[in-house]
């Protein structure tokens, strides 16, 4: 079986893009969202946090999926 990396990376950078999205509009709203099954509950800090890193892997996936050659 032959794993083509630029699909993977074009599936990648989408799932990225919502993400980020997302987490960015939590950071905007201050909302804080409890974890599943436990009593932590994640600041709208970290959400912004995890936006920004987010953005970063998708703009990765996205340039070695579609852009380079």
């Amino acid at each position: 079986m032959n794993i083509n990396l630029k699909e993977v990376c074009k599936f990648l950078a989408g799932a990225f893009f919502v993400s980020a999205g997302t987490l960015f509009y939590l950071y905007l709203t201050r909302t804080p969202v409890p974890l599943l099954g436990t009593q932590i509950v994640l600041e709208p800090e970290v959400h912004g946090i995890r936006a920004s890193i987010h953005a970063i892997l998708f703009l990765v996936a996205f340039y070695i999926g579609f852009i380079r050659k």
